[in-house]
Formats: structure tokens, sequence, C-alpha cells
């Protein structure tokens, strides 16, 4: 009797350890079943559709292509309408968008080109240019402080003369007339992109002592200055800037009489030609 039960216990026993068993694998067999089915998903969501891909290129194709009758492979495409269909609608909003950027792009025929701190209005034509000069130095009362707007070949060319905008015959630095000339200047400048060139000019008559040894260094220090206040005080981007310096040569008359020699003191503001670059 002993020896029977002894047999039932030991039978319960290993019942229990297969039940455990059983319930372990199962729970094994769901985790990799999960990990495979989460795999899959990944595996798909990185495998490209060829064919999608295939029938997108070739709605690509048939939209730039100007004779879309020769493309090879256009049958196996019209066999997919859904394929197709898509395709076209992709191939449609890319073609708006590229529309939509040529349009606005620099450049183009429908586009307004603006400098580069927003109040620009793009390239003008001269004459527009030098009304709005002469406009804008009436307007400020310095219309007769010596300053002149004329347009020729290769531009817009204010004529700023040495008596009325710098402290003195041998100086370079500017006065105050000198400075609401320029920032008047700079004002219109602003208005649109054209390229600007400071020229700076000098009468024949020797320099002996002071800061600059020759009227060449006396040319460029006004030139200079001019293009400076432009850039820091009215705000003319630096990139449409340039310097140059004459020295006594190319007067604007005979350096006969000081009535000339005056006038040969100057500063010139080019605004050039849209299709001219900076000297």
């Amino acid at each position: 009797m002993a020896k029977s039960t002894k047999h039932k216990s030991g039978g319960e026993e290993g019942g229990h350890e297969a039940a455990g068993m059983m319930r372990w694998l199962l729970t094994y067999a769901d985790m990799i079943t999960l990990l495979l089915a989460l795999f899959v998903v990944l595996f798909a969501m990185s495998t490209i559709n060829v064919r999608k891909f295939e029938a997108l290129e070739m709605g690509l194709k048939q939209t730039f292509d100007p004779n879309p009758g020769v493309l090879t492979g256009a049958a196996k495409l019209l066999k997919e309408p859904q394929l197709t269909q898509s395709s076209a609608t992709n191939v449609s909003a890319f073609v708006k968008n590229v529309t939509h950027n040529v349009q606005n792009s620099p450049g183009s025929a429908g586009s307004t080109t603006t400098s580069s701190n927003g109040s620009g209005s793009g390239i003008l034509p001269m004459s527009a240019i030098a009304q709005r000069l002469q406009q804008a130095l009436s307007k400020a009362g310095l219309a007769n402080q010596g300053v002149t707007v004329t347009t020729e070949r290769r531009g817009v060319v204010v004529k700023v003369l040495d008596d009325q905008v710098f402290y003195g015959t041998d100086h370079a630095s500017l006065n105050a007339v000198g400075a609401r000339v320029v920032d008047v200047i700079g004002s219109v400048l602003r208005t649109f992109n054209n390229n600007v060139v400071v020229e700076g000019y000098a009468d024949s008559q020797p320099i002996t002592g002071g800061p600059y040894p020759s009227n060449y260094a006396l040319s460029a220090m006004r030139a200079i200055n001019v293009l400076e206040h432009l850039v820091h005080y009215d705000s003319i981007p630096e990139a449409r800037l340039s310097a140059q310096a004459f020295g006594s040569t190319h007067p604007a008359a005979p350096n006969t009489t000081p009535q000339n020699m005056a006038l040969n003191r100057r500063v010139d503001i080019v605004i050039l030609n849209s299709g001219q670059g900076r000297s």
C-alpha cells in the first residue's frame, strides 16, 4: 500500500514538471513569433517598392520628354493603371513645385530681385536712378551744395565737390554737410542692386606736408571715407562697393584757375549699369 502511494506521488510530480515546461515553451514561442513579426515589419518598411519606383521614374520621363511616345517601356507602364495614376499625381505636384520655384527665383522673368536688406526693388533703369537721386537731394535741400547728377554711358554719376563735403582743401574727412549728402545718396542706393564705384580725385597742386604724401593718397582716402560711410552708416552691402583713386589725373576741367581746380577736388559716386561689374 505504501509502495503504491509513492508511485502515485511521483507521477503527480512529473506531470507538474511537464505542464511547467509546456507553459515555458508557449511563452518562448510567443516571444519568438512577436520578434519575427517585428523584423518582418521593419524589413517591409525598409524595402523600396521597385515597381512603384519604376512607374514614378517613367512618369517623370513622360512629363519632361517632348516626345513621350518614343519612351522605352511605356506599354509596361500603361498596364499598371493604379501605378500610372499615382505617379501622375506625384509628378503633377512635383512639376507645380518646380514651376513655382523657377517663377520666383532671382533673375526669372516673373520675379522681382530685391536687395539684401529687403527694401530694394531690383535693377532699375539709369534714368529712374538719376531721377530718384535728384529728387532726394532736392527734398533734403542739398541740390545746390556742390552736388550734380549726370547720366553717362557707364551709368549715373553723382559728382560731390571737395569744397562742400570735406573739411578743407587737403582733407579727406567728411564734414557735417558731406555726411548729409552721402546719407541721402545712400538712402537711394538701398532701393536697387546696382554695383557702385566711389572715385576720388584731386587737383594738380602739389601737397607739401600733412598726412598724405601725394594727391593719389589724398584722393584714395577721400574715396575710402565715403565708401566706409556708406557701409557703416547707410547699410550698403560691401559686396556692391569699390573705391578708386585717380589723383590729379582725369580732371573735370583744366587746372588753370582756382575755380577749375575746385571742380577737380571731388568724389564721384558712380552707379554702374546693370550689365557692368565693379572695375
